[in-house]
């Protein structure tokens, strides 16, 4: 059987076993469907970029979705939007509280990398990042393009 044939369905089935999960959380919210899609188009992403085998997969994927639930958590607290004009007190408070947020974000990276080597060899670890860089971009390119779309009709 063809290489590339048992890679699809082996992504098939990662997706099918990892898109039940991400529905069942708070479909009530607008917006939540997008965001499920989203997951799952990152999860076959990655899986197909860092070529996981199933075993990976299975030990890979609770420790990442660990990991993207801490980020959010420390992301969350960078997202500060700072109102009206500001003293330069309270713009230096607000420029470390970003700062100790990225530092924390570096923090929880450093904790994630020993996890994931119990479950994908350093190698994959590397292109995760970029793997998870280049989604980012490739959503953020489609975004723009459907509202340039949107514009133009």
């Amino acid at each position: 059987m063809n290489i590339n044939i048992i890679k699809f369905y082996r992504l098939a089935l990662l997706i099918l076993l990892i898109v039940p999960a991400f529905q069942s959380m708070g479909q009530d919210r607008p917006g939540e469907k997008i965001k499920d899609r989203v997951k799952a188009q990152r999860a076959a992403f990655i899986t197909q970029q860092l070529n996981l085998t199933e075993a990976e997969a299975q030990n890979f994927w609770p420790i990442y979705n660990s990991y993207q639930a801490e980020m959010q958590q420390v992301r969350s607290a960078m997202d500060i939007k700072p109102e009206g004009d500001l003293t330069d007190k309270e713009a230096e408070d607000l420029m470390n509280k970003v700062l100790d947020a990225k530092a924390k974000e570096l923090e929880v990276q450093r904790k994630y990398i020993q996890k994931f080597k119990s479950a994908i060899p350093p190698r994959k670890i590397a292109r995760l990042f970029r793997s998870e860089r280049e989604f980012k971009e490739k959503v953020m390119t489609n975004i723009r393009e459907r509202r340039q779309g949107k514009r133009a009709e």
